[in-house]
């Protein structure tokens, strides 16, 4: 199947084409607006929060496939269908088919390169389609031990739901009368909505690193 994405160009008034899709088992949707496709038809996709997915996107390099990114920032990665089904990584969402309920994934026109609307931040095409899942796993474990720092041994609590979350991101540190830090957690959901607005990346040294078990 070839899909091409075209515009008219207004001095001769005729058609170039602007992208072109080969070989793709599936349509993208035509450049009008994104598109619901369902995962576990003809692909999975990886989800990772902004600051985890550019750390990843950069050390895969030339190695990655077609990448989506969505308004918020966060990257999706199509895999192969069944590559894998869950990681342990904060804030990293494998999107795959369920027994019970189909899921959607927000898939803009191949023409769409840039934002701030969702678009395709590595275009697709013969070249960048599918991402190796375990390529993709490496250099998001990478990624998620530069921003967050060591994983905590067990569960912890968020600061704001007050719920035990086996995804702990440290978002502060809490200095005491005898100068030992107590670590502040939130689970990914709440992790942004820290009051301070400080990033989770700069608790990864000292006081974080030293109360911190590894994985």
């Amino acid at each position: 199947m070839t899909t091409r994405s075209t515009t008219t160009t207004p001095a001769s008034g005729g058609l170039v084409t602007d992208v072109t899709t080969n070989a793709l088992p599936w349509k993208p949707p035509p450049a009008v607006d994104v598109e619901a496709l369902p995962v576990g038809k003809w692909w999975d996709a990886v989800r990772a929060p902004a600051a985890i997915g550019e750390r990843a996107l950069k050390t895969l390099g030339d190695q990655t496939g077609a990448v989506i990114q969505d308004y918020h920032g966060a990257l999706y990665w199509l895999i192969a269908v069944g590559s894998t089904t869950s990681w342990h990584l904060r804030g990293v969402r494998v999107l795959t088919e369920l027994a019970d309920e189909r899921t959607y994934l927000g898939v803009p026109p191949a023409s769409w390169t840039t934002g701030p609307k969702a678009h395709w931040r590595v275009p697709l095409g013969p070249d960048h389609y599918l991402t190796d899942a375990w390529r993709l796993r490496g250099a998001l474990t990478e990624a998620d031990r530069a921003e967050y720092g060591l994983m905590p041994e067990g569960r912890q609590l968020c600061y704001r739901c007050q719920l035990p979350t086996d995804e702990p991101i440290p978002v502060d540190v809490e200095t005491r009368a005898n100068g030992v830090g107590r670590i502040i957690y939130a689970c990914p959901t709440h992790a942004p909505l820290y009051p301070t607005g400080q990033q989770p990346r700069t608790l990864t040294s000292a006081p974080a690193t030293a109360h911190e078990g590894r994985r």
